[in-house]
């Protein structure tokens, strides 16, 4: 785990852990030696301006394994006895140096999950964490819906800027199941891609 300290002029120290988000972003929160994983998440959800906290949940790196840190655990006693890390591999001008994998903070239950229910959850996890699930196939839906999604996806990616259309029989496997491609010719996705993209013209 990577930390970050903090050392004042009256001797106290500050601890700070780093932690990253779906969406590619990262935030550093401090803890203590009475921080447990549920405080942490309770803290990261509030940062965030989460709903709740519930089915959230720490992950960490420790040897080959990804674990999700268990509520009660307290930080401290994870940090000093797990080898939490790994090494990059040699490459030419560079020494095999050792990096500290920080933590993520994802959606590990997802019963009481509802779409639209919490837009900063929607917008942090819930779409960053589905859309490889949905692109691999895992999600069944027709070719309506696929278009339909396709053109969300589109528009997260490039908002109201109809330019990259034209390109999109290159990037369909970044917009539609992988199982349902070859369904249609790519033309045919492409014009019902775009389509569905006109149709929601001015959606944010």
């Amino acid at each position: 785990i990577k930390w970050k300290w903090r050392q004042f002029s009256h001797k106290t120290t500050q601890i700070f852990h780093k932690v990253y988000f779906p969406d590619d972003t990262d935030e550093a929160f401090e803890v203590d030696s009475s921080t447990r994983a549920k405080d942490f998440c309770q803290n990261i959800a509030q940062r965030l301006n989460l709903r709740s906290s519930e089915g959230f949940s720490l992950f960490v790196k420790i040897a080959d394994k990804v674990i999700s840190v268990p509520e009660g655990d307290f930080f401290f006693d994870l940090s000093d006895t797990s080898p939490i890390g790994s090494r990059r591999p040699d490459l030419p001008g560079r020494s095999n140096t050792a990096v500290y994998i920080p933590g993520v903070f994802m959606k590990k239950l997802w019963t009481n999950t509802v779409p639209g229910k919490d837009r900063n959850a929607d917008i942090i996890f819930h779409f960053h964490q589905e859309l490889p699930k949905l692109l691999r196939g895992y999600h069944q839906c027709t070719r309506e819906e696929a278009a339909l999604l396709g053109a969300l996806i589109y528009r997260v990616k490039f908002g109201e800027s109809k330019q990259e259309l034209s390109a999109l029989p290159h990037m369909l496997r970044e917009l539609v199941p992988c199982d349902i491609i070859k369904t249609q010719s790519t033309q045919d996705w492409k014009r019902e891609v775009v389509k569905a993209y006109n149709q929601d013209s001015g959606m944010s």
